[in-house]
């Protein structure tokens, strides 16, 4: 019984960090909250941290996470924050109409329509988030709920 339980907790711990840190920063095409623009996140420029939050619109925890988010952005405007969803565009709009989103000028919302973080980082499911420095290199990754404490604190180290 004793082994079951630290193969399970073992194997929960792995799935928090799915992908090595000092990964670099993915590229790859997402689709803007304006349906017409399409970022490729290669374009994306150093020197700000980056926070990655694939969500779902219509996931309580994605939403509880959104709200903590940009309820203390004041204290996160250094950072960059990158929300993709794989859901259909319309959730996505929705979500934004809600949200207001496009309001933070360091917030891109958008629509991940080939389905690439779920096969770059194989097995991520709502809400996923990665933690990247000023240098487009990952320092943590975590699968489910995140603490804004967490955020912030990582922020503020770099």
């Amino acid at each position: 019984m004793r082994k079951i339980i630290t193969v399970i907790i073992a194997g929960l711990l792995a799935a928090c960090k799915s992908h090595p840190t000092g990964e670099p920063f993915p590229s790859f095409d997402i689709l803007l909250i304006d349906s017409a623009t399409r970022l490729n996140t290669a374009s994306i420029k150093e020197g700000n941290p980056i926070v990655l939050l694939y969500f779902s619109p219509d996931c309580e925890h994605c939403q509880k996470e959104t709200e903590a988010i940009l309820r203390h952005m004041p204290s996160m405007k250094e950072a960059h924050f990158y929300f993709v969803t794989n859901d259909p565009f319309d959730k996505l709009k929705t979500f934004n109409g809600y949200y207001k989103i496009d309001n933070y000028p360091n917030v891109t919302l958008g629509w991940d329509d080939r389905f690439f973080l779920l096969r770059y980082f194989k097995g991520i499911y709502p809400p996923y988030l990665v933690l990247y420095d000023r240098h487009k290199h990952q320092k943590a990754a975590y699968q489910g709920d995140t603490s804004v404490d967490t955020i912030i604190s990582f922020i503020n180290r770099l």
